[in-house]
């Protein structure tokens, strides 16, 4: 099979996927935490998310946060020509976390894979933004350690890494230590260490003794010496570790971009969800990874556990974040989610799932 081939192959499967999709949609309850601004969905003079075969593609900035299967969706969009079969050139940067919002901002991007805690932190301290779809429904993380942590008690007076305060990382890190029994920052250091890559390579040299770590990321980690200490995806607590972002001007202002943004991403979770091998091949090439054990234990994980069935974003998926972001930012904890969370664009593909294919 030549790749135009299996792109069309793979297209066809992410739409035969959508009847489902919009079927869980409509189970899930298709009207909660959403907003539905001029265009949205259901609103006279609606526009459809794919451009028309006639016109120019638009082209757009998405910059993706760290080099990890949360943001699986995202790579499937581009590397399958989702996005191009809606009408997007789509630049694809990664700008890691500490960056990535600030690029948002300022108008580099046009939209950011990237953890809802960071947006939420923006946010509360004024930045005008929008999370428009959410690719995660719960903490995607394993604390590990070395084997000489076997125990709670043998954490005490060492040091833990996250990629900075604030971040996914670093509300699942305390998280995990609090199950624990370990209070941060008494009993346990918590430093930054910048990127995920930068925290692995910190855990394999020793300069921290503990660490949160993704499939297949575990499996290598593993293999170095590291076990897990507690699985935090266990817990089943919602999570918003990866979301995607915008600048809420451009719900308005460029909303035909931003919806088919949503709607190849859309397409990209009915593939991760159906098509095991083709998201084998993305996380592989993405992650330079050959491990067919570890990419076999990455996507079960996300699948079975990580991967929500619909893509939106919901309040309660915020809570334990602003529970421990409080302490950092105390404007956190009054700040009005509704402000953030707009599910208009995801509607608004549910609604043309479910009408059926128009093109």
């Amino acid at each position: 099979m030549n790749p135009r081939q299996g792109r069309c192959r793979l297209a066809a499967s992410a739409l035969s996927s959508l009847a489902l999709f919009a079927l869980l949609f409509a189970a899930c309850g298709g009207n909660s935490s959403s907003t539905a601004p001029p265009g949205a969905a259901g609103a006279p003079g609606a526009a459809p998310g794919a451009a028309s075969l006639n016109a120019a593609p638009i082209k757009v900035v998405v910059s993706y946060s760290n080099i990890t299967p949360d943001q699986w969706a995202v790579w499937i969009a581009q590397d399958l020509g989702l996005w191009a079969r809606h009408g997007l050139d789509v630049d694809l940067r990664l700008i890691e976390s500490s960056t990535g919002v600030p690029a948002l901002i300022a108008g580099e991007t046009q939209a950011a894979a990237v953890g809802g805690s960071e947006l939420l932190n923006a946010a509360a301290e004024g930045a005008d933004l929008a999370i428009v779809a959410g690719l995660t429904k719960t903490f995607s993380f394993r604390f590990m350690a070395p084997e000489s942590i076997r125990t709670a008690e043998d954490l005490r007076g060492k040091r833990v890494g996250v990629s900075r305060f604030g971040s996914s990382s670093d509300i699942a890190t305390r998280l995990a230590l609090q199950r624990l029994g370990l209070v941060p920052n008494r009993d346990v250091e918590v430093i930054q260490v910048g990127s995920l890559s930068a925290r692995l390579q910190a855990l394999e040299s020793g300069a921290i003794q503990g660490g949160v770590a993704q499939p297949p990321d575990t499996a290598r980690l593993a293999k170095l010496g590291n076990h897990v200490v507690f699985d935090i995806s266990d817990l089943d607590l919602p999570a918003a570790t990866s979301v995607i972002g915008v600048r809420r001007g451009d719900l308005t202002d460029r909303r035909p971009a931003l919806q088919a943004i949503v709607d190849g991403l859309v397409e990209a979770v009915a593939v991760l969800r159906s098509d095991r091998e083709a998201s084998k091949e993305v996380l592989a090439r993405w992650l330079k990874q050959d491990d067919q054990d570890a990419l076999d234990e990455a996507w079960t994980f996300y699948v079975q556990k990580i991967l929500p069935p619909v893509p939106r974003v919901e309040p309660r998926q915020f809570e334990e974040a602003q529970a421990i972001m409080v302490a950092e930012n105390p404007r956190v904890a009054t700040y009005d989610l509704t402000r953030l969370l707009d599910n208009s664009l995801v509607h608004d593909a549910a609604a043309r799932a479910l009408a059926g294919p128009t093109h």
